[in-house]
């Protein structure tokens, strides 16, 4: 694969015009009826019933935000929970969203030692090694977490650089305890995240991982809830696509980002409860009743317009 993350990324978000990613987090009791039907409570006992209406629900879903945004977000959790049938709905869907032409990112927050980090990233990130695998798509990037070194990011990285993958660290979290970490002061002054942060950019600038788009392959989680670092991250930072989770059901709003776009590009907010549920708000609800489809294309055009807005 010639063409690196980064370019590939900022090539879809400028041909949708939307900066915009959907995290795919289904839950099955906050799926519409129209898809899990009246009896939930009782059904969510039910593991294969389970799987099979968060199927339904997701592969109807990509469909509708495909034209209209350039990546989503798989949070491998909501999957994993279900066990192995729930992994292999984790990666058929990833194959559904890859034919609809959208990138895809797995949020799965992947973080070990040595050959531990090496097998995470070959399972999550790298083609698959074997031949009756070779139709198997997986995830074009992944979340992962340095918490225990940046030395357990090189497996990753290596992975990242032969296939022409990215990959997004956890730098600045949205959850409201993420403070009491990752803004604790150093001897130097300096916060836990920004001396973090300080360190990635000189991976992200490594060899054979920065395209033609000046951005790397190695991007940066940072909350969207987190403006009054954002600028200050940015600048520490300048070669990292951002990943901004947050918006929308977890408080963030389209101003709150602005810090994190250099000239409109750099960035790509994430929202997955506003979008996915949004047939639970009233906004769109009483607009258009029960069609949930309708109610998630509403919310992500909503979402393109007031991220846009920022931009101009």
């Amino acid at each position: 694969m010639s063409e690196l993350f980064a370019d590939r990324l900022l090539e879809q978000i400028r041909r949708k015009q939307a900066p915009i990613c959907v995290g795919i987090d289904p839950v099955y009791e906050m799926l519409p009826d129209a898809v899990a039907g009246e009896a939930a409570a009782r059904n969510a006992n039910d593991a294969e019933a389970c799987i099979d209406a968060i199927f339904e629900f997701t592969t109807a879903l990509l469909k509708v935000v495909a034209p209209h945004v350039p990546c989503v977000k798989f949070q491998s959790a909501f999957f994993e929970k279900y066990l192995w049938e729930g992994v292999e709905a984790y990666y058929s869907l990833i194959q559904e969203a890859a034919d609809l032409g959208l990138l895809v990112i797995g949020d799965v927050k992947r973080g070990d030692i040595d050959s531990t980090a090496a097998a995470y990233a070959a399972g999550h990130l790298a083609d698959p090694p074997f031949e009756e695998w070779e139709e198997v798509v997986v995830p074009d990037a992944i979340t992962v977490n340095p918490m225990l070194g940046l030395d357990t990011l090189e497996p990753f990285v290596k992975v990242a650089r032969t296939f022409g993958k990215g990959l997004f660290v956890l730098v600045r979290t949205s959850n409201p305890g993420s403070a009491e970490l990752q803004d604790v002061r150093l001897e130097d002054g300096r916060t836990w995240s920004q001396m973090l942060a300080d360190r990635l950019a000189v991976l992200a600038d490594g060899p054979g991982l920065v395209g033609a788009s000046g951005f790397s392959a190695i991007g940066a989680v940072v909350g969207a809830t987190q403006p009054q670092v954002m600028q200050d991250l940015r600048r520490r930072l300048p070669r990292s696509i951002f990943l901004l989770p947050g918006y929308g059901a977890q408080g963030a709003t389209a101003e709150m980002t602005r810090a994190a776009f250099v000239n409109g590009r750099g960035a790509i907010v994430s929202a997955s409860r506003s979008i996915l549920y949004a047939h639970r708000l009233p906004r769109y609800a009483e607009q258009f009743g029960g069609n949930w489809l309708r109610c998630v294309e509403a919310a992500v055009l909503d979402m393109k317009r007031e991220i846009g807005r920022v931009l101009e």
